[in-house]
């Protein structure tokens, strides 16, 4: 279970005054899709909800005459005996070990205890039945202790209060005021607003981490475009999708002497080289082919076309734009017709890749690279090209 951020100084146990979800209890399905994030999302909504309630119904009980009972009235005897009780557990806990951390919410900690107790009539009419004060207090202890202690035992707390209430005002046959009576149901469909809301936004937020942690993985960091699994995984969508007749072709793109490019300028230009030739392929290939950088100087393509002369188009395209950018490049491509044979994905780039060697073998004698970027600190991109013939080799195609 990973630790919650801390504030202020003091130990990480110090910092930590709420524990998330118990771990045997996350464990279960129900409670293992609810999220401690959740469990903050509703305690700091809950807080001044619950406060502004506690306000209410202190004004409601006020304008009713609920406090003007005599100091003998088994009123006044429940009220002080849970108020005692609370201040007890309170004071134990603020001198336990979790004190320090204590101390430093008190506002949040008084306001939710305040609210716990004002929101619940079951504290209060059990107050007055001078047969039944060990509950009303055992009650107090129970939420207080669970608020001061555990976020998500609190909000089990709450519910659990007043769930008792009701079943203690139907069973005993208790006197339930209309306006007390309207007080729980406002706050029962409040937790469960808050609830829902909460758990829609912690989904949205699992789901926007979950896409920026994908994003991560398939992504090449210095040039945007797709690492090798990215390349990967694009490519076996394509090969599911692929119709019958429909061709794939893999380029291999080789930068030529960027080695050259780090010795003799440093590894930033060499950097910048490699951002240029990214920029050229993604303006040249369309939206649904997939450009990926497979490490170093060696890039990659898979272009889902649907036929054998767009590929080629789109190859020939990209060594004029490159060389139009004056940057040197060795090309190779593989193609194979998807759709109608099982396609081994690996055994295509592996060609394409061996046509690329072949091709920079045959041109390293004529090879032409710039050993410093042009005037203006970088390699513009290309523009227009034209078709150019360049090595190429099929599986099934």
């Amino acid at each position: 279970m990973s630790e919650q951020p801390t504030r202020g100084t003091g130990t990480a146990q110090d910092a930590q005054p709420y524990r998330t979800i118990p771990a045997w209890l996350s464990r279960r399905r129900a409670i293992g899709r609810f999220p401690s994030e959740n469990v903050e999302i509703v305690s700091d909504t809950m807080t001044p909800l619950t406060g502004v309630g506690a306000l209410l119904f202190v004004v409601v009980a006020l304008s009713q005459g609920f406090f003007d009972d005599t100091p003998g009235s088994s009123w006044s005897t429940g009220m002080a005996v849970v108020t005692a009780a609370a201040l007890g557990v309170l004071w134990v806990l603020l001198r336990g070990p979790r004190g320090p951390a204590l101390r430093r919410h008190p506002v949040r900690l008084a306001v939710t205890a305040v609210a716990l107790v004002g929101l619940n009539p079951l504290v209060y009419i059990l107050g007055t039945q001078i047969t039944y004060p060990a509950i009303g207090m055992l009650m107090v202890i129970v939420g207080i202790g669970a608020l001061l202690y555990d976020r998500f035992w609190a909000i089990v707390a709450i519910v659990a209060v007043d769930v008792a209430w009701i079943l203690c005002a139907v069973v005993f046959g208790l006197p339930v005021e209309p306006a007390i009576f309207a007080a729980q149901l406002v706050k029962a469909n409040a937790l469960a607003i808050v609830l829902m809301v909460a758990r829609a936004r912690t989904f949205g937020r699992l789901e926007a981490a979950r896409r920026e942690v994908h994003r991560l993985a398939t992504t090449d960091e210095l040039t945007g475009v797709a690492n090798q699994r990215g390349l990967l995984e694009a490519g076996r969508v394509m090969l599911e999708r692929a119709t019958p007749g429909e061709r794939l072709t893999v380029v291999f793109v080789d930068v030529d002497g960027l080695k050259v490019v780090n010795d003799a300028h440093g590894h930033a230009a060499g950097d910048q080289l490699i951002r240029s030739v990214a920029d050229v392929l993604r303006r040249t290939f369309r939206p649904q082919d997939t450009v990926a950088r497979l490490g170093g100087d060696e890039f990659a393509i898979i272009v889902g076309a649907s036929s054998e002369e767009l590929a080629q188009d789109l190859v020939a395209r990209v060594q004029e734009r490159l060389e139009q950018a004056q940057v040197s490049a060795s090309l190779g491509t593989a193609t194979s017709v998807a759709g109608e044979t099982d396609v081994d994905l690996d055994a295509l780039l592996e060609e394409a890749d061996t046509a690329m060697y072949t091709a920079k073998l045959a041109r390293k004698s004529r090879t032409r690279l710039r050993s410093a970027p042009p005037p203006g600190g970088s390699w513009p991109p290309a523009m227009t090209g034209t078709d150019r013939p360049w090595p190429t080799a099929g599986l099934g195609g």
